[in-house]
């Protein structure tokens, strides 16, 4: 189900209205924030016990915010070693006022059961086995790309320039991928040869529908290989961080 904001309202009251009408009061919300919502940053992980970590970050974090950090909201995940072996993590940050208005704005109605980020939530949707590389477009947000592995977010990287997959009007044979395929190639190199990641083996398209074959054909002709999409004419990529945020990994 999706809802989109009515020009006099905001995202918040969006939802509120979105819950009545669906008749979701007094049930657990599980909500995945888009990029708008939050920041990220890598690292090398602080030596210390796990457990004290998560109340350090905002003194670790001190000199790379631009804003007081008791204004601000972080948690951490694992990331895979860097290239000479040091444990690195990535760090998530939000502005805790802004968190706080949504909790607020939500508890009278459901109780909230997990917050998350889109990122994370779509590593969910991928098998366990697979080393995936994914491409995802939301409508107003650029195209990013993922690297997912044991359903782990590794790296990711926005690829700007593609706002017009987003404008019905331009017709997708009109569109030219040079950039894009560029862009891939880039990023692959960079994530194999600095960041010592294995190489992608399934790759994995999360674009509006009319767009898909396009974006499907320029890869296989390049890259010899076939993209999978993981989005239909019912399910758009809007869909799927809420679908992977239920979804527990490993199954």
């Amino acid at each position: 189900m999706q809802r989109a904001v009515g020009s006099s309202e905001s995202p918040l009251s969006a939802l509120q209205a979105l819950i009545g009408e669906q008749g979701w009061q007094g049930r657990r919300l599980h909500l995945a924030l888009g990029r708008h919502w939050y920041n990220q940053t890598q690292m090398e992980k602080p030596v210390m016990p796990d457990e004290e970590l998560a109340q350090a970050l905002p003194w670790c974090m001190r000199e790379q915010v631009s804003e007081p950090v008791e204004n601000l909201l972080f948690d951490y995940i694992d990331l895979p070693p860097g290239p000479q072996g040091q444990p690195r993590i990535a760090v998530y940050y939000s502005v805790r006022e802004r968190l706080a208005a949504l909790v607020k704005a939500l508890t009278p109605q459901c109780d909230i059961a997990t917050i998350g980020v889109d990122e994370l939530a779509l590593a969910n949707l991928l098998e366990p086995e697979v080393r995936g590389l994914l491409l995802h477009k939301v409508p107003g947000q650029d195209l990013t790309l993922t690297f997912i592995h044991q359903q782990q977010w590794h790296f990711s990287r926005t690829i700007r320039g593609f706002q017009a997959l987003d404008d019905e009007q331009v017709a997708s044979d009109q569109f030219v991928f040079d950039n894009l395929l560029l862009e891939l190639q880039r990023s692959i190199d960079y994530a194999v040869g600095q960041l010592k990641l294995s190489v992608p083996n399934r790759w994995y398209l999360a674009l509006p529908q009319r767009v898909t074959p396009a974006v499907e054909g320029a890869i296989s002709q390049v890259f010899d290989l076939r993209p999978e999409s993981l989005t239909t004419d019912s399910l758009s990529p809007i869909s799927l961080p809420a679908l992977g945020i239920l979804r527990e990994p490993g199954r």
